[in-house]
């Protein structure tokens, strides 16, 4: 055991352990100098020095990377050897350093900052009279000024419900339509606390002193929701004036994402300097804590947990991670019996890790825990795995759990009563959503969809169970010269949060995705829902159509039923407990057989180029792995009639050969077909192409007001709400036929 000579002021200390934890058969914590006086020195020579103790086991780092004071400002460490084989570790102050600037080793909690502006949130001069409709909640003036701000004039029902409740400290689970306001219902009493229990004096710089603890984790699903979150809880928080000096201060609540798919690094950064409201999706925020116990510590004192859209948190995928991480807030007693901790081998590994720190802690008495979903009906709960703690005492007569009473068991509420509100529509459907339907086969969905976006243009989400849906139909709209974006989950967060803005800055766009964007996205004037292939549950059902018709707006959900896919939707509606059946669109088949031959020709030319593709891959596949062989391949092997002692010959023939040429040209000759069958307009039958006034219909008076379509003659612009067929339109048609 060799003897180093270290002092580690406080700031330094935190940075060196943040960077780096050693761990070692015997370690030996740093202790800090006492605290310098004002009149000190800022000479690194006076300090005082302590022996610290390290280990001789050689872990590949060097001391500089251990201790990390050369992070530090104006700080530069270097070591002298000793006798007996040991070194000193000195810092000496860089050039430029005076002797005037204040010492950077000193800890931020003894700098002195000056004082510039006094900011009380609990005062504020907005009166009630401007936001009547706020007036019986009991909120901050500057939440409330917030609220009108952003011309949220009135709660809905949900808030309205659970608010009163939330601000007096009570538990909730909440159930209510998709586009209800359930983020604020949970959000505001979160930010009504932090302002409450924030210093009221503002410190003059970008920094404060000191580190905030966390007091709110929000659980989200998906990546998409948990940052929709932040933005919306972001603009509720009112924002600091810049300084004197032209910096702006930090905000009074701090709020912060930690998903996957994005820098872990800057996460954890953000994680180290203290956030009051954390936003995280299960599997990242899990993969922190496993790193950082301080996370888990921290877990421990919450005072809010939030489990937004839960009942898809429990699926096969997210189940595990947040199982774990709501151990951590689980009161002595409380554990779940049927896995302790001692044999849930991620839960052992990290009790292993913060040495049972974190379990030592006692939890916060007074957590307060939200549930939020649109789907937490029991009636809608069909496809969910059970769990042997529920079903072991269960009789046999009693029905099977939900996931509400998996939630309410697996959950510690300190509230001894939680509150449960439902205030979810009967039939899974909001008023103001019109559902419809069209029976096809599978393999005329591509036609039908097509004709569906030309005739009703406006915002639409198309529905696909797969990823394989996806890579199908997206060529297909692209060679129809439609804007269309995917959105799944093996795409990057980037471009995954790139196509959602592309397809909220289009007013007539296309977003082709899994059911990664069925829950909790808030995309603004959403009119269509198009279910391209069936959901298999009624809780994903409902969650896709309430994409479209979010607070009290108009939308319309469309289902393209295969022959196989009946039987389905009809198990859906029994689910939800609809007798009545879906009522159909109607369709113009004279125009539906007009585009019947430009999507034939675009499957054609979507054929053709696959194949050039999958050639072109094969052949430069079999170069590269020549090529990593040293080895020659014949021109017969490699499909074209380059000459094998050509030395450009693989550089000329890489990439294509005479057929890919070829099929290249046919496919270049079709488009060229396809872009004129496009340019031609849309006539309905009736209609005269020559004279507007002849024919069997007129379309003047259409022209006129305004009232035709753009792109098909002879069709009105009506809404798809208006194209619904109900029974009487049925019937009278069925009766006009036998006629």
């Amino acid at each position: 055991m060799e003897t180093v000579k270290v002092t580690i002021p406080g700031a330094a200390l935190r940075r060196a352990t943040l960077k780096r934890k050693r761990r070692v058969s015997e370690p030996v914590v740093p202790v800090p100098t006492d605290d310098l006086s004002d009149g000190e020195e800022s000479s690194i020579n006076t300090l005082k020095w302590r022996p610290v103790a390290r280990s001789n086991i050689r872990t590949g780092f060097d001391d500089a990377a251990v201790l990390a004071f050369e992070e530090t400002d104006g700080v530069d460490v270097h070591y002298e050897e000793v006798e007996g084989g040991g070194r000193i570790a000195k810092l000496t102050k860089k050039e430029g350093s005076g002797a005037g600037s204040e010492n950077p080793l000193r800890s931020r909690t003894m700098k002195k900052r000056r004082v510039s502006d006094t900011v009380d949130y609990l005062v504020d001069d907005f009166k009630d009279e401007d936001l009547p409709g706020w007036s019986h909640i009991t909120l901050l003036p500057i939440i409330k000024r917030s609220l009108h701000s952003l011309s949220f004039s009135n709660p809905t029902d949900i808030q309205s419900r659970t608010l009163p409740l939330s601000l007096k400290g009570k538990d909730i689970v909440g159930v209510a339509e998709t586009g209800s306001g359930k983020t604020l219902a949970y959000g505001l009493p979160i930010i009504q606390h932090v302002l409450a229990s924030r210093p009221t004096t503002v410190s003059e710089g970008p920094e404060e002193s000191g580190r905030r603890d966390m007091k709110a984790l929000i659980l989200a699903p998906t990546r998409e929701l948990a940052l929709q979150v932040v933005d919306h809880l972001r603009a509720m928080v009112p924002q600091r004036k810049p300084s004197s000096s032209g910096s702006r201060p930090p905000p009074p609540v701090s709020v912060s994402a930690v998903v996957g798919g994005m820098s872990s690094h800057k996460q954890r950064r953000i994680l180290q300097r203290g956030v009051d409201i954390l936003v995280a999706t299960p599997g990242r925020l899990w993969d922190i804590i496993q790193e950082d116990d301080s996370i888990a510590l921290q877990i421990r004192g919450l005072r809010f947990l939030v489990l937004d859209e839960a009942d898809r948190m429990i699926e096969a995928g997210h189940y595990q991670e947040l199982d774990n991480i709501i151990k951590l807030t689980l009161r002595p007693g409380q554990k779940d019996e049927e896995t302790p901790t001692h044999q849930d081998p991620e839960f052992a590994a990290l009790e292993r890790e913060v040495g049972l720190l974190a379990l030592d802690v006692a939890p916060n008495e007074t957590l307060q825990t939200f549930v939020y979903s649109a789907t937490l009906s029991k009636d809608l709960q069909k496809n969910l795995s059970r769990r042997s703690k529920i079903s072991s005492g269960r009789r046999k007569n009693q029905p099977p759990p939900t996931t509400l009473d998996e939630l309410l068991l697996r959950l510690d509420f300190r509230d001894p009563e939680p509150e449960v509100i439902d205030l979810s529509p009967e039939g899974g459907a909001v008023s103001t959503l019109q559902e419809s339907k069209i029976e096809c086969l599978a393999n005329d969905k591509g036609l039908y969809l097509y004709y569906f976006l030309l005739r009703y243009p406006g915002r639409s989400l198309v529905f696909v169970s797969s990823i394989d849906g996806i890579r199908r139909i997206m060529p297909l709209l692209e060679i129809l010269q439609l804007s269309a974006f995917p959105l799944h989950s093996q795409l990057q967060q980037k471009q995954r949060l790139k196509n959602l803005d592309r397809f909220k800055a289009s007013s007539n766009g296309i977003l082709v995705a899994t059911d990664v964007a069925a829950r909790g996205l808030d995309i603004p004037s959403v009119d269509h829902v198009v279910h391209y292939q069936m959901p298999r549950s009624a809780d994903m059902y409902v969650h896709r159509n309430g994409r479209t018709a979010r607070a009290k707006r108009e939308g319309f959900s469309l289902q393209l039923c295969a022959p196989d896919e009946r039987k389905v939707a009809r198990a859906l509606l029994h689910s939800l407990r609809r007798e009545e059946d879906v009522p159909e669109l109607s369709v113009d088949h004279d125009i539906l057989s007009k585009l019947k031959e430009r999507v034939a020709l675009a499957r054609q030319i979507d054929n053709v180029q696959h194949n050039v593709k999958k050639e072109n891959h094969e052949r430069n596949w079999l170069k590269d792995t020549a090529e990593a062989l040293d080895i020659e391949l014949d021109a017969d092997v490699l499909g074209h009639g380059a000459a094998v002692d050509d030395d450009d010959a693989p550089r000329k023939a890489r990439g294509g050969g005479q057929t890919s040429t070829k099929q290249q040209a046919k496919a270049a000759s079709m488009k060229a077909q396809l872009k004129a069958m496009i340019a031609q307009p849309l006539i309905a039958r009736g209609i005269s192409a020559r004279y507007l006034t002849s024919g069997t219909r007129s379309v003047v008076e259409d022209l006129i007001t305004s009232s035709n379509h753009s792109t098909m003659l002879g069709i009105k612009n009506n809404p798809a709400q208006k194209d619904v067929l109900n029974k009487k339109t049925i019937h009278h048609k069925l009766h006009r036929q036998k006629v």
